[in-house]
């Protein structure tokens, strides 16, 4: 049986009001929780947070299977920013040991967004790309000491464009490195060209100044490499993370592509909580996925 684990913005609340939330989650039959990025920098901040905040979670019979990385331009492996490179790899090696703590065996990356207004004109897609060899180059050995996988996310922009993760994976064929499937994401990129002027994707592949260059059969070129899935539906346009269902993403096609995806270790739920409730969140996963 496949973990189901789901993914929750509790960095907001108060302590009593997480707890509730944590209640919610188990009444609707949860067994597994995401370890965020936003408790994991809390974490990196104060690490008693972390501790209470774990120690809340066992009340519930609840706990971490995954995680997700540290992210934003100045957190991500593909910096390109040398001057700023040493600290964010080292939040990283942080991350690890947080993870190996409480057992978590995968963490999804974002490998970087290229923007080149950011971080200078003359740039090319080949600068992003070394810059996020040199990181795994360093951070897989970390990875690898506390039985992390790091798992590559697929999103909309052109370092994680599938040609340029696959060749990564190529690269280093690690049994610490693996990718990570968003089906919203995948949507997006497979979609988004039926909407011209309305989707999200071309900004960032503007601001690199090339042309998209959209995806066709991206789960299936992730099968064999897979460890990780992040779930959620969208309409192709945004990245609205809507339950499963309520867009267009082909939920047949992927659940298929899944079970025959030899790495797979957890399924994740990242659907937006935003207007529904926790039973909700979790029944429409539960129901959708019932098979595995």
């Amino acid at each position: 049986m496949i973990p189901l684990t789901h993914c929750f913005g509790w960095t907001k609340g108060s302590r009593d009001e997480q707890k509730n939330r944590m209640r919610e989650f188990a009444d609707a039959g949860a067994k597994h929780l995401v370890l965020t990025n936003g408790l994991l920098a809390e974490g990196l901040k104060d690490s008693a947070y972390l501790m209470t905040f774990a120690d809340d979670m066992k009340e519930f019979g609840l706990d971490f299977v995954d995680s997700h990385a540290l992210w934003g331009m100045w957190s991500d492996p593909g910096l390109p920013a040398e001057e700023w490179r040493e600290i964010m790899l080292l939040r990283h090696r942080m991350a690890f040991r947080i993870c190996q703590h409480y057992g978590v065996c995968t963490m999804a990356f974002h490998t970087g967004n290229t923007f080149n207004s950011v971080f200078g004109k003359e740039l090319v897609l080949d600068d992003y790309y070394d810059a996020l060899i040199r990181s795994l180059e360093i951070l897989l050995p970390e990875a690898e000491k506390c039985g992390v996988i790091i798992a590559l996310e697929n999103q909309w922009t052109p370092l994680n464009h599938s040609r340029q993760l696959l060749h990564v994976m190529e690269h280093f064929r690690s049994p610490n490195l693996g990718l990570c499937y968003d089906s919203g994401h995948g949507n997006l990129m497979e979609k988004g060209l039926l909407f011209p002027g309305q989707t999200c994707v071309p900004p960032i592949w503007n601001d690199l100044g090339i042309p998209v260059e959209w995806e066709e059969n991206l789960i299936e070129k992730f099968a064999p490499w897979m460890v990780n899935c992040h779930l959620h539906d969208n309409n192709g346009i945004s990245d609205e993370h809507k339950l499963p269902g309520n867009g267009t993403v082909d939920w047949t096609r992927i659940k298929n592509v899944l079970r025959r995806s030899p790495r797979l270790a957890c399924i994740q739920n990242e659907c937006s909580a935003k207007g529904i409730s926790i039973s909700q969140l979790c029944g429409s996963f539960q129901n959708r996925l019932c098979d595995f």
